[in-house]
């Protein structure tokens, strides 16, 4: 029987929470998986929560699964899921899927224009670079900061909900951050200077979109065990 752990950082409850539905999802495929915080716990599986918590205590270590944030859905009841990679990035087993999973976001026409560019921060990563390259290129510049981290830009800062941003860019400038994904679904030409993130594709957004639909999931579709019928 093949052992599992799921690494929790117990003083948090959106940890506890999640790794409870991975709990019940491998329960029912006959697998007892442990909800420990213990670090360095053994086992035949590992199941990492978030870029913090156990993260560089298994990168580049074998079968690792690592959940993080979705990349569209509910903030709290949705997210993403897939076998880390020893460079960070995740195999989620969809590189040959042609079906899309669950509801997909509607694709927004791609904007015609390249007037208006938004820089958008990662948290703890200066963009102020990005943007004064930016202003070199386009039209005109805005900067959006990451929501949990306050940051000077030389230009304006755009603050408020996010779908009131896509009328106003038409570029997308970032790092890693998942809300690229957003801006790529709302028809914004996104440029990503990370070149693991999931938001690079060959042009065809529809199986793009498609492909990732395999990477989120939902929290009743992690109770039922769907990921593991998925990624094992």
């Amino acid at each position: 029987m093949v052992s599992v752990v799921i690494h929790t950082n117990l003083s948090l409850a959106n940890q506890r929470e999640t790794a409870g539905w991975l709990q019940d999802g491998f329960k029912c495929h006959g697998i007892a998986a442990e909800i420990t915080g213990d670090k360095l716990k053994k086992a035949d599986v590992h199941v990492v929560q978030g870029p913090w918590y156990c993260y560089q205590e298994w990168l580049g270590q074998p079968n690792v699964l690592w959940l993080n944030r979705c990349f569209w859905g509910d903030s709290r009841f949705d997210l993403s899921l897939g076998w880390l990679r020893p460079d960070g990035s995740r195999d989620f087993r969809n590189d040959t899927r042609t079906d899309g999973k669950g509801t997909l976001p509607q694709l927004k026409v791609k904007k015609d224009s390249r007037r208006a560019c938004i820089v958008f921060a990662d948290y703890g990563r200066d963009m102020t670079d990005a943007v004064i390259e930016a202003r070199q290129t386009y039209q005109s510049v805005f900067f959006r900061p990451h929501p949990a981290k306050e940051q000077n830009s030389p230009v304006m800062t755009l603050r408020g909900p996010l779908e009131a941003l896509w009328a106003i860019g038409d570029v997308a400038i970032g790092h890693s951050s998942t809300v690229l994904v957003d801006a790529e679904i709302n028809g914004l030409h996104v440029i990503s200077s990370d070149p693991l993130h999931v938001v690079h594709h060959d042009g065809d957004r529809e199986s793009w979109l498609k492909r990732l639909s395999w990477a989120n999931w939902n929290y009743l579709e992690l109770q039922r065990g769907d990921f593991w019928e998925h990624l094992h």
